[in-house]
């Protein structure tokens, strides 16, 4: 009887301990589902538009205050050389007036010509190794915020201006890593923008471009016509009199005969954005941008057109940037870069709407000459012709 008592206890207690196993690995499913459906539709989230737009700026923001980290306190390997050797030629200059006063003045000036010319070759040895003099004057700071947000914009953009480069093993390192995440990242935001914006401007197209939209083949309206007939007597069995219909009519649907294409000049089709009106939008926000920073850094307009171009176009020269005059303010040079870096966003996701409207356009040309050449049949105009 005890023995039957203890193995009842146990058996109670393994399948109270299995139960609590069980409900333990129900509760861990039920959180690994609702883990993997957060994780799913957060990714989700990120692929739409606004995730898009807020994971460039976050991965934007993230990589300047990586690079403000690495780079900050860095200095350029020949910043000391470039001081002594500065020194040395203070020196020597005072050494040559010292000793030679105003008694020799031809041997003075060529002594100090020629060594004010080897200082000055030097120094270009040094400006051609990346020597910029930023690290001697503290009004000149390299790895602002704003500078490091417009260099992260110039990596995944593809521009490189190349007046703000890492002077540190791991900054080299980081910039390679940063460029092959940021550039498909890039790639991904200017086709959903892209999308975006080719949306509203087809729609604000249409709407004010209300021309008449053009009929194609296979899709004419029948016009019914009605046309009256007379009929046949017809004889009545029970009354034997012989009688006639006058309402008698037949139905007839008439097909009108489509004009040719090439008599119509005007007809268009409101599904697309024509060519020209897509260059009229890059050209208004190129000059829009040369005006602007022509006004801001003393540029001519030519020089401002051409460094908006070169930059939407991810050519990237260096040879105009924004924020690179000595005499303005550090804060000024700072809204500078930021305002630089919210046009080249916009600006490229722009570019990217007028290349996809550019080519659906051509395409949309290219088919229709080809069913005038007889290289192309309308699918509209197949059923018909095989019924």
């Amino acid at each position: 009887m005890h023995s039957t008592y203890v193995k009842m206890a146990m058996d109670r207690q393994r399948a109270e301990l299995r139960h609590r196993r069980n409900r333990r690995l129900r509760s861990a499913m039920v959180l690994k589902n609702k883990l993997k459906d957060c994780c799913r539709k957060i990714t989700a989230f990120f692929f739409t538009q606004i995730g898009v737009c807020g994971l460039i700026v976050g991965y934007t923001i993230v990589g300047a205050f990586m690079f403000i980290a690495l780079e900050a306190e860095a200095q350029h390997p020949l910043t000391q050389q470039v001081i002594t050797r500065r020194r040395s030629c203070v020196d020597y200059l005072w050494n040559i007036t010292h000793h030679l006063n105003v008694l020799n003045y031809d041997q003075w000036r060529q002594d100090v010509n020629r060594t004010v010319f080897e200082y000055q070759a030097q120094m270009v040895r040094h400006i051609r190794r990346g020597y910029d003099g930023t690290d001697e004057n503290p009004l000149l700071m390299r790895w602002t915020i704003p500078a490091a947000l417009m260099y992260c914009i110039t990596i995944y953009t593809t521009i490189g201006y190349g007046n703000l480069t890492p002077r540190t093993a791991g900054g080299k390192f980081a910039t390679v890593i940063y460029a092959m995440v940021g550039i498909p990242l890039m790639l991904l935001y200017m086709a959903n923008v892209g999308e975006i914006l080719a949306t509203s401007f087809k729609f604000t197209y249409k709407k004010m471009c209300k021309c008449p939209r053009r009929r194609r083949r296979g899709q004419l309206t029948p016009e019914v016509a009605t046309i009256p007939v007379s009929q046949e007597p017809v004889r009545d069995k029970k009354r034997k009199k012989h009688k006639t219909d006058p309402a008698a009519t037949i139905t007839v649907s008439v097909i009108p005969v489509e004009p040719a294409e090439e008599d119509d000049p005007t007809a268009y089709d409101p599904q697309t954005v024509s060519v020209t009106s897509c260059l009229v939008v890059m050209s208004s926000f190129v000059i829009g941008g040369a005006i602007l920073f022509s006004v801001w850094e003393g540029w001519g307009y030519v020089d401002g057109s051409y460094f908006c171009f070169t930059s939407l176009l991810t050519i990237g020269f260096g040879d105009f940037v924004p924020g690179q005059t000595i005499a303005h303010s550090q804060d000024a040079v700072d809204s500078k870069l930021i305002i630089c870096a919210v046009y080249l966003l916009l600006g490229m996701a722009l570019l990217a709407m007028c290349f996809n409207l550019m080519q659906e356009s051509v395409f949309m040309k290219i088919k229709r000459l080809g069913r005038r050449l007889g290289l192309l049949r309308d699918r509209s105009a197949a059923p018909a012709a095989s019924s």
